[in-house]
């Protein structure tokens, strides 16, 4: 099992950082490379269970699921079920942490997944780097405007 974890501080509170993570389907406005982001089934985008399909520009079609949401600790933890990634058994979780200096938010995204050996330090590089690093940098430009 691999597992790959990025961090960051947001320049915003918790209060205004949250309803962009706990909506499932708000991905598409935050998360770099995504042409769209639909719920399946016209479920909320706070639904357990519910599954969201992206069109992602450099992989195609990912599926996820809905695994867990926490309005108290502000996570969320979704899996993975379909993608053209050489990967399997993806989980990830997305913390939200309050700063009190300042008023500010550290956001916190793990992943674990199973991977090829053949393509594992490329994954292994590609989640906190091309994902998740860039997600912070836009959800920090999105929460300035």
């Amino acid at each position: 099992m691999i597992d790959v974890m990025a961090s960051s501080v947001l320049n915003a509170p918790i209060a205004s950082v949250w309803p962009l993570i706990r909506d499932f389907g708000s991905i598409g406005k935050w998360l770099p490379g995504v042409k769209s982001c639909q719920i399946e089934k016209d479920d909320p985008g706070d639904r357990i269970g519910a599954i969201r399909r992206l069109e992602m520009g450099d992989v195609g079609l990912i599926r996820e699921q809905l695994l867990a949401l926490s309005d108290t600790d502000h996570t969320m933890t979704f899996s993975i079920i379909e993608s053209a990634l050489p990967i399997w058994n993806y989980r990830s979780t997305i913390s939200l942490f309050p700063v009190t200096d300042g008023d500010r938010t550290f956001i916190r995204w793990k992943g674990e997944f199973e991977v090829d050996p053949d393509h594992a330090a490329i994954m292994q590089a590609r989640m906190p780097t091309l994902i998740y690093q860039p997600a912070f940098d836009s959800l920090g430009r999105r929460l300035a405007d």
